[in-house]
């Protein structure tokens, strides 16, 4: 990329620019300069280049970011407030009660523990809304994460997991690829790198904090100095937040205690200087010059900042100290471990920059209307398979542009049928449903049905068929055992030690499990390579109990068995042209009802929508509410195996993108409800051909 580089002259000082051949992040950084500077800037070329961030694909937006933290420098600090995950704002604005300003930066953290607690996991979709909610009011986000310990799944209680340790042996283990405990680790990673997704998607760049505190003995995580030690786990996020998921929205914020007795001596932990954008140390005590000055030594040019600190600095330390960029009180602490005339001094000093400041919401304003400006260029629905197919990304779009104004119409058709039950509906409403649903039942061919493949070959040529007329394809599979290649009723489960070996790879049921995977996704090549894209919903009602893949919960349960069929069918078999469906029951609490949502779902990284399976649209249960609460922001849609649901009941939510109708038995009033639905102006249906 051709880059001119300005340094701008004024009264303050100097502050970097780079005009790059992109216009947009040339308009980001004037509006940057202009509302830090006050204007009345002159420019000249220079041949000093400034910092760059260290991800070469960082977005616009996280380089503005970075950009203005770094033009600050030495002349003004954000003022910043955490929040606990389950407490949404509730620490922010009561900054706002005490001081009349808002903190110019929102911080959060993904959490860690269970129920209702105030570090939940489960406030993760609301955590991720209101960070959307925060940077589009004008603030800086800045999100930290109190990981589980790899040894443990979520949800833990921070003493035992997040404060837990590690053996030498477990570490080495944790650091070596494709170790058992380093495959736990990224599978932990990857749950967080789907909300940070949600994030990117939507624009907003992040402060990221990794394994904060690692010089310090009190997390898992750290107190372990040298190459091999804390500062290689941070590489290792880094890697695969960049290289595997390319969470390019992060800046990516290093972050050390205060060195004490507990804390070691900070150098021995930094990963370099290509692995961190912007410096800092969390102090809660006196901010002594040495502090200070051994991270502007250590940053090298590149900004430092107060990542986390209980009494705020005061004005005459800033002064002694200009180089802090930011700082962000850790919750209560605003309050408790500071004065209300503390708070006020700080917050209304000259060089405070808060969220309603001209010098800040000057430049985050222009970081988004440069979004605004390009969102034509990234208005492409992305699926989560990463060599989506062109008809994938079509569907996926329609998709999500449905809800609020349109939903799709559906049908269900048994696996025998040639499409009877569409049919059926057509005669009914005289429209035809905008979803072909089909059933593909098996795997590998029985040799007991020499049918078999036939059938599969008649359902392809069934669901062409169904295409060339309009119709959006819906495929559920239910797969055989793979212990006898035979179909399960609800007795016939596996066994613990049958289920562990299905998911240990080169193992004999493994192997045998890979061989049915392969002979279904012949079905789906052949309609991939006719420009064929579908709604793929495979082991469907996870949560459940009426099939051998359900029920099972927890990372090594039914969602994992979901997460291996993804890899296997997108990266083995090169299937792009699926939207990949997650279906599960409605939880109920009684014995041998389905269970949470969230102790089966696979997680974000593998799933493009979400759909809940019930019998009838109940006024008691709001089934897109529920899917809400852990799609963040993917597609819903419903099937409904009973009675064809009223138009009004699809009103309960406005993110419902289809329905889908099972197949039943014909009746007067059976087709009175098909027709009422059909005849909604909100349905979406096809013309009969």
């Amino acid at each position: 990329m051709i880059t001119k580089l300005y340094i701008i002259h004024t009264a303050k000082g100097l502050v970097w620019m780079m005009r790059m051949n992109t216009m947009q992040l040339m308009r980001i950084a004037t509006g940057i300069l202009a509302a830090a500077l006050g204007g009345g800037a002159s420019a000249q070329t220079v041949v000093q280049s400034p910092p760059q961030p260290v991800n070469p694909h960082a977005t616009p937006e996280a380089r503005a970011l970075l950009s203005y933290i770094q033009s600050i420098s030495g002349q003004a600090i954000i003022t910043g407030q955490h929040n606990y995950p389950n407490d949404g704002s509730r620490w922010t604005d009561l900054a706002y009660d005490l001081t009349g300003k808002y903190p110019g930066l929102f911080g959060q953290d993904f959490g860690f523990s269970a129920g209702d607690d105030k570090d939940s996991v489960l406030s993760r979709p609301a955590m991720i809304e209101e960070a959307k909610r925060q940077y589009r009011n004008g603030a800086v986000i800045a999100l930290t994460w109190h990981e589980v310990r790899p040894t443990d799944d979520e949800p833990v209680t921070f003493h035992d997991s997040v404060q837990g340790h590690l053996t030498d042996y477990e570490w080495k283990e944790l650091l070596t690829p494709g170790s058992p405990l380093n495959n736990r680790w990224c599978a932990q990673v990857d749950v967080v790198a789907g909300y940070l997704r949600q994030l990117r998607e939507a624009h907003v760049p992040v402060l990221f904090r990794a394994y904060h505190e690692m010089n310090g003995n009190w997390f898992w995580w750290g107190s372990r100095p040298g190459k091999d030690g804390s500062a290689q786990l941070y590489r290792m996020i880094y890697d695969r937040f960049v290289n595997v998921h390319h969470l390019d929205n992060l800046v990516w914020v290093w972050n050390v205690n205060a060195p004490s007795v507990n804390a070691g001596t900070i150098a021995d932990y930094f990963p370099g200087a290509q692995f961190a954008d912007v410096v800092t140390m969390d102090i809660y005590g006196e901010f002594k010059q040495s502090y200070y000055t051994s991270m502007v030594d250590l940053a090298d040019g590149k900004p430092i900042a107060l990542a986390e600190v209980g009494g705020m600095p005061s004005p005459q330390v800033l002064d002694r100290q200009p180089r802090w960029t930011y700082f962000m009180t850790w919750s209560e602490f605003i309050h408790t471990g500071n004065t209300l005339d503390q708070a006020n001094a700080l917050y209304h000093s000259p060089r405070a920059l808060n969220r309603d400041d001209p010098r800040l919401a000057g430049p985050m304003a222009a970081i988004r209307k440069s979004t605004a400006e390009r969102a034509g260029e990234a208005t492409d629905a992305a699926p989560v398979s990463p060599e989506a197919t062109a008809e994938a990304k079509a569907l996926l779009a329609r998709l999500k542009a449905a809800p609020g104004t349109a939903v799709l119409s559906g049908q269900q058709n048994e696996p025998t049928s040639q499409g009877a039950e569409t049919a059926a509906v057509v005669q009914a409403t005289g429209k035809t449903p905008a979803i072909y649903g089909a059933t593909l039942i098996g795997g590998v061919a029985n040799p007991t049905k020499p049918g078999a493949v036939e059938v599969r070959g008649d359902l392809a040529k069934e669901m062409l068929h169904a295409h060339a007329g309009g119709a959006v394809i819906r495929l559920t599979w239910l797969a055989p055992r793979p212990t006898d290649n035979a179909q399960a009723n609800p007795a016939d489960l596996l066994t613990d030690f049958e289920w562990k070996e299905l998911l240990t790879p080169g193992s004999a049921l493994n192997l045998q499990w890979c061989a049915q995977v392969d002979e279904a996704s012949e079905t789906l090549k052949a309609l991939q390579k006719s420009g064929v894209a579908m709604l793929w919903n495979p082991y469907p009602e996870s949560n459940g109990s009426n099939f051998w893949w359900a029920g099972r919960k927890g990372n090594q349960g039914s969602a994992e068995l979901y997460r291996l069929l993804f890899d296997r069918m997108v990266r083995h078999n090169g299937l792009h042209n699926l939207i990949w469906v997650w279906q599960a029951s409605p939880p109920d609490f009684r014995p041998g009802g389905p269970g949470l949502l969230t102790d089966f779902f696979p997680g974000l990284l593998h799933t493009d929508a979400l759909e809940i399976r019930m019998s009838q649209m109940e006024p008691w249960f709001r089934g897109g509410g529920a899917l809400e609460q852990i799609a963040v922001g993917k597609v819903i849609g419903l099937a409904v195996t009973g009675d064809p649901p009223a138009p009004d009941s699809l009103a309960d939510h406005t993110r419902w993108a289809w329905f889908i109708t099972g197949a039943q038995p014909a009746s007067a009033a059976r087709d009175a409800a098909l027709r009422k639905l059909y005849d909604d102006p909100h349905i979406v249906s096809l013309t009969p051909r």
